[in-house]
């Protein structure tokens, strides 16, 4: 489960350049290690099977997955848009100078403040979630006199085949309006085509996330394209913009199935095309919205091996310095990683090990049932497809301190996000 320049030499893992043991002991552990080259070349396959000469394709990087000021420039570089979901997200994005044409906002309860915000900035589309959004938009819209292009969320009813916390479109999901709810629409139209701020541009949806059945795309196309002739003929209102989200998947283990990207996005542009001449359905831009399928394969997280203990069961243990507070995924959706110990990465002798973390919790558990060599004190150990989900959702748990994040591309290594200190930790409180 290598990053897509990492290499072995002399028994070690490098990225680039660099031994990943010597980045440990120079940046400190944990720490969250991006291939930049990984993340470029990923890009590179969106870029080029994502395309169509009938319509716009739009590659909108899902920031939820893992967002930074570096990132933002890699991003713009490379021609993509981003997705926001915060006032946080907005304002870092401004700072980093990322083109406001360029953002989406997304979110099923969008503040007040937020949408305020998404207005002054001129962000490209809201991603209205709710009739009771709308409606609250269309009183911000009137009182500031500004026009808004926006997509309307609708809930397909597709059941994609992840796991239950990370579907997002089934009939009680709380994302979006059903496609099935016909009252609501008629409202939601009534709504549009009465305010002299509003534009209904087209319509969203997101299935779930670590998607690796290929089908799952084409069918919520398919459901979606119908669902666009049947709302035009109904409301005798047009729309020309389909955004199907993300939820691409990678690869974790090397038994996962893995998703072909080229082909699917190939059959999602092909199935618009052949709709819109056999339909009669004009389509002006086609968005999908990938997050860790960019950056999560190209992430690693680095920690140092405190030792190692064998249970009364006689289950080995490899006990790290990190843990459930810099990767919540095992705990909250049983997320399954490789791991490897980077300076020795083909030990003679061969063990089954729980890689734990440090943390106060039974459920600390990093990786199970993975076969090591014989790991050993200041072992620094590699967790493989880490770059997605796990910066984003780390935590101060425990007292802990968010760790730094790197980009490494050759020979080069790039300082992202400093590690968090004390002193950082300690400004919000008070004594």
């Amino acid at each position: 489960m290598k990053t897509y320049s990492m290499k072995e030499i002399d028994n070690e893992l490098y990225l680039g350049k660099f031994r990943l043991s010597d980045l440990a002991k120079e940046y400190k552990t944990p720490l969250y290690v991006y291939d930049e080259l990984g993340i470029n070349n990923k890009i590179d396959i969106f870029k080029k099977s994502f395309i169509s000469d009938s319509f716009i394709t739009t590659i909108v990087y899902a920031s939820k997955a893992f967002l930074a000021p570096y990132l933002c420039k890699l991003l713009e570089n490379k021609g993509l848009s981003i997705d926001a979901v915060s006032i946080g997200d907005l304002l870092l994005l401004k700072q980093a100078k990322f083109p406001m044409e360029r953002v989406i906002f997304h979110g099923n309860n969008k503040s007040i403040e937020e949408l305020n915000l998404c207005l002054d900035l001129n962000v490209k589309y809201i991603v209205i979630d709710s009739l009771r959004e709308l409606k609250r938009l269309d009183i911000l819209t009137q009182e500031k006199k500004i026009k808004c292009n926006t997509l309307f969320r609708v809930n397909p009813g597709i059941e994609a085949h992840t796991h239950e916390f990370i579907q997002t479109s089934l009939l009680d999901s709380k994302f979006g309006e059903s496609i099935n709810d016909s009252l609501i629409f008629e409202k939601i139209v009534d709504i549009y085509k009465h305010s002299p701020y509003l534009f209904l541009k087209g319509f969203h949806a997101h299935i779930g996330s670590q998607i690796n059945v290929s089908s799952s795309f084409g069918k919520e196309v398919e459901v979606l394209l119908d669902f666009i002739e049947m709302f035009q003929k109904v409301n005798g209102y047009n729309v020309r913009v389909l955004d199907i989200g993300g939820g691409f998947g990678i690869k974790y283990l090397d038994t996962d199935t893995p998703l072909d990207l080229e082909e699917t996005l190939q059959n999602v542009v092909k199935i618009v095309e052949n709709k819109m001449k056999t339909r009669g359905l004009f389509i002006e831009e086609l968005l999908i919205e990938p997050g860790r399928s960019i950056v999560g394969d190209s992430g690693i997280t680095l920690y140092t091996c405190g030792g190692s203990k064998q249970t009364f069961s006689k289950k080995n243990l490899c006990i790290v310095d990190g843990g459930m507070a810099d990767n919540i995924r095992p705990a909250l959706y049983r997320a399954n990683y490789s791991v490897d110990i980077a300076n020795r990465v083909n030990g003679s002798e061969k063990y089954v090990y729980d890689v734990v973390g440090k943390y106060c919790e039974s459920g600390d558990i990093i990786a199970r049932n993975v076969i090591l060599g014989k790991v050993k004190d200041k072992d620094i150990i590699v967790t493989h497809s880490t770059g997605a989900y796990c910066y984003s959702m780390s935590s101060n748990y425990n007292g802990s301190l968010r760790p730094a994040v790197i980009f490494v591309k050759d020979d080069k290594v790039k300082e992202a996000i400093k590690r968090e200190t004390y002193e950082d930790l300690a400004k919000t409180y008070i004594f």
